[in-house]
């Protein structure tokens, strides 16, 4: 069993299932069956690099500069055909290279069920709990969610749409709450081999009762495409443009000259390099992305570039 101290002092114990019982499970074998149920134990492990002119992180991703590790384990479960489970466990850390801000270190966990409705339609079930991540309205805070996404391909074509809802407790003095929804579709069209181009649009929404400068409403639209470049090494090149907006409900812009509720958006164009399989063995990501931020508060609208680097092991 993992544990470790947060920076509350509080002792972390895995979520439900120990990382390391499903690490030890992810090297014995790869899959096996017992009578008609094939299970496949998964272990995922990564280095990541941040270089970036952002202050504080905008989304669950982490944006801010520092360094971190990432684990995760899973299970993948066929109990028939087209009926499949997955449960996984994660821990990571990452350490702002600001001075001022402490060391964050999360985990968290979820279960999911997979079904094949026909040969074009499948249905996802998930359940997620995430512990001390980073939040668009508060630098810190856990989170619950469950999601249902309805997913129809055929041939090269796939359109998914997604509606979760999210129950966050913010680590605050106040102790704040907050819940609310996310929509999410996507169209992807395939032309080969890690060769896609795909278009995604969500909306989201978070209320808070007890703390309502955390309360806001956010858009985003993004585009993707993914071209390989060399076949042998797996790599590709992927860039991508994406607009955000998003505005709160009781925050007063700093600065603006009539005294408005904020509103923020951003325009970001970037590019990514990817090497190794989307399965199994090594794999390694580099990316920019410059964002073209306007905000009617005095301190939020300043333009930001973003760098990253990631490499890890799929065993």
């Amino acid at each position: 069993m993992i544990s470790f101290a947060n920076s509350k002092g509080r002792t972390i114990h895995g979520v439900s299932v120990s990382l390391a019982a499903l690490a030890t499970m992810a090297g014995a074998s790869n899959a096996h069956a017992q009578g008609h149920v094939e299970v496949d134990p998964t272990l995922r492990v990564e280095l990541r690099g941040i270089v970036s002119d952002i202050d504080l992180d905008q989304d669950e991703e982490i944006d801010s500069s520092g360094i971190g590790a990432r684990a995760e384990a899973g299970l993948d479960i066929e109990t028939s055909r087209g009926t499949r489970f997955r449960v996984e466990a994660n821990a990571s850390v990452f350490d702002y290279r600001d001075e001022g801000r402490e060391t964050r270190e999360s985990y968290g966990g979820a279960v999911e069920w997979n079904q094949e409705l026909s040969e074009q339609w499948e249905l996802r079930l998930r359940l997620r709990r995430s512990e001390n991540v980073a939040l668009l309205e508060a630098t810190s805070g856990d989170q619950t969610s469950a999601a249902a996404r309805l997913q129809w391909q055929q041939g090269n074509d796939r359109i998914r749409v997604e509606a979760d809802y999210r129950w966050r407790e913010y680590d605050t003095t106040a102790q704040g709450k907050g819940d609310g929804y996310r929509l999410y579709a996507q169209y992807q069209r395939r032309f080969g081999s890690y060769h896609w181009l795909y278009l995604s649009a969500r909306v989201e929404d978070i209320e808070s009762e007890n703390d309502p400068r955390r309360s806001y409403d956010r858009r985003v639209i993004r585009l993707k495409y993914s071209l390989p470049i060399e076949r042998s090494l797996r790599l590709r090149v992927r860039p991508w443009i994406e607009y955000r907006e998003w505005d709160y409900d009781s925050r007063i812009a700093r600065g603006d000259p009539d005294g408005d509720l904020r509103k923020d958006h951003f325009f970001a164009p970037g590019v990514e390099l990817a090497v190794g399989r989307d399965s199994r063995g090594p794999f390694a990501r580099a990316s920019v992305e410059y964002r073209l931020r306007s905000s009617n508060d005095v301190r939020r609208g300043h333009d930001a570039i973003r760098a990253g680097l990631t490499v890890g092991y799929r065993f």
